[in-house]
């Protein structure tokens, strides 16, 4: 009886330590869901930073603390600071695919890898943009339902078709698949990512110019 009242013990104990980790997740997606600041998204990364120390064998932690700064990252004109901030955020992402490799993770390092590209793109885009693309195309074989993947991959396009004055419609054909997935995608509490709708409707509207 005791081995068994012990037993039921650990796993409450175990189940209230998941709960309060998950707790702690959601709550930080909220504060990066209002984020709209470059203030805030580093409270954000200092924020899943902590998460992330106690929570060493967590991918999550690890992701949100590198999508906080790649955010920051799209905020700033400083190119020495752009530069230090987003190789912070490669390394989180590249820690965190040591933990899971997945298409959320590697979707995240091609976004980061994206954002590295726009500090110099007449001379990185040669060497960084085969990268971008064999990463966004991993991340959407690895989960072809994955609308992040998808968005980012059509964003590449964009921005590509947009420096060499091509047609717009492989981009924004990606950009529609990810918003219709989106748009099938029921609304629930997770602490898996889930943001991106606002940047694909941003995104087609474009396209719909």
């Amino acid at each position: 009886m005791k081995t068994v009242l012990m037993i039921l013990m650990l796993v409450a104990g175990s189940a209230a330590a998941q709960s309060k980790y998950e707790a702690a997740v959601l709550k930080g997606k909220d504060l990066l869901k209002a984020a709209d600041d470059q203030e805030a998204y580093m409270g954000c990364a200092n924020y899943f930073e902590r998460i992330a120390q106690k929570e060493s064998k967590e991918w999550l932690p690890l992701y949100y603390h590198s999508l906080s700064l790649t955010l920051w990252g799209t905020r700033e004109t400083n190119p020495g600071t752009k530069e230090k901030v987003l190789n912070d955020a490669l390394a989180l992402v590249q820690n965190a695919k040591k933990i899971e490799k997945n298409s959320e993770l590697v979707a995240l390092e091609g976004f980061v890898q994206m954002m590295r590209l726009t500090v110099d793109p007449a001379t990185r885009g040669q060497t960084l943009s085969p990268t971008i693309y064999a990463l966004f195309g991993e991340a959407i074989a690895l989960d072809p339902e994955n609308p992040r993947a998808v968005l980012l991959m059509g964003q590449m396009e964009f921005g590509t078709a947009q420096f060499f004055g091509s047609g717009f419609e492989k981009a924004c054909g990606y950009i529609q698949r990810a918003y219709d997935i989106f748009e099938q995608t029921p609304d629930e509490l997770t602490t898996l990512p889930t943001w991106g709708k606002g940047m694909a409707e941003a995104s087609l509207a474009h396209c719909n110019q």
